[in-house]
């Protein structure tokens, strides 16, 4: 809230009370004659303004601290919104990675599982072959 909405609230609210004062005490009030009477007449519009100004001035600074409040609110509720957002965006960005960290590991785990597969299909196969199976290693170290 600014000054500019201030202003025309409270002089609004005084020219108000200013006809209701003048209004109610029409009757008693002088408007010539003796010094003392026109100063009673001052001194009423004086208090009658000072009253509108401090009610008003009250009023308005309750509003203008209700809707800082709420402000304030709305804004640790836009902040906490956000802190949530990037959390799960980071959340789902290490899940991603995660889950193809374990791809690859199980890509290669596979991959070594074909090859060791392989190596054992042509180890029987050379065995196969040569017929070996029986040949005592140890005994060609000797010569």
């Amino acid at each position: 809230m600014t000054p500019r909405v201030f202003a025309p609230i409270n002089t609004v609210i005084g020219i108000i009370v200013y006809f209701l004062l003048v209004w109610l005490n029409e009757s008693s009030l002088e408007w010539s004659g003796n010094p003392v009477q026109g100063w009673t007449t001052a001194l009423i519009f004086l208090a009658g303004g000072a009253i509108t100004g401090g009610v008003t001035g009250k009023a308005l600074d309750f509003y203008c601290e209700r809707v800082e409040r709420r402000l304030i609110q709305l804004e640790r509720e836009r902040e906490e919104k956000e802190r949530q957002r990037r959390e799960r965006i980071e959340n789902e960005i290490f899940e991603k990675k995660k889950q193809e960290i374990e791809k690859l590991e199980r890509e290669a785990l596979e991959r070594k599982m074909l090859e060791r597969e392989i190596a054992l299909a042509e180890e029987k196969k050379w065995y196969e072959e040569h017929g070996d199976d029986d040949y005592d290693y140890e005994d060609e170290d000797e010569d």
